[in-house]
């Protein structure tokens, strides 16, 4: 009997282990998803303004307007109403912005809750740069160095290289959270 039972013991043991390398080691998260545009007019009308407005060449100049009533369109809340996430639990959307200076390039991603920041330092001096610098006010003006002694050389950083560095090789987008204070996420 007790040899039955360790052998009843074994048998369990096996299968157990197959199941296990048999089975997936962890479950991954969908890669961000671009959804697409969005209705401007339809969203600014479901939060009590007549339509929208472009102001100027910028992705900051919508706004929702009505009579002379204005107020600034949060692309963020545009983009969860228009694709229904502004409750959901693990995936939201988001809007990106392909070129700040095109009020068009705006687009909405699916992505997952929580925020990565972008290492530039590690990624600049991955790809044998010196250092990472900020030389001015934007989110555009990320640049990577190599001190020289005639003088430092910058070389334009691929802000989405950067994110798949730093979540280490996981699918991303980059986006900037505010153009003006130069601060990026990067989005899984």
């Amino acid at each position: 009997m007790r040899s039955f039972s360790k052998f009843l013991l074994a048998l369990l043991t096996a299968i157990g282990g197959i199941i296990i390398v048999a089975a997936p080691a962890s479950a991954s998260w969908p890669p961000p998803r671009e959804l697409g545009g969005l209705d401007l007019g339809a969203y600014c009308r479901s939060v009590g303004y007549a339509d929208t407005a472009l102001t100027g060449s910028t992705a900051y100049d919508w706004y929702c307007v009505s009579g002379s009533r204005r107020e600034g369109l949060g692309l963020d809340a545009a983009c969860r109403w228009t694709y229904g996430t502004e409750n959901a639990v693990d995936r939201i959307a988001v809007d990106r912005i392909a070129n700040f200076y095109d009020p068009r390039s705006v687009t909405c991603w699916e992505v997952q809750r929580g925020t990565n920041a972008p290492d530039f330092e590690r990624y600049c001096t991955s790809k044998g740069h010196s250092t990472s610098r900020l030389i001015g006010p934007t989110s555009y003006d990320y640049r990577c160095v190599t001190w020289n002694p005639g003088g430092d050389i910058y070389t334009d950083i691929d802000v989405d290289d950067v994110c798949r560095e730093s979540t280490f090789g996981t699918a991303t987008i980059a986006r900037f959270v505010n153009f003006y204070s130069a601060s990026w996420e990067c989005r899984v």
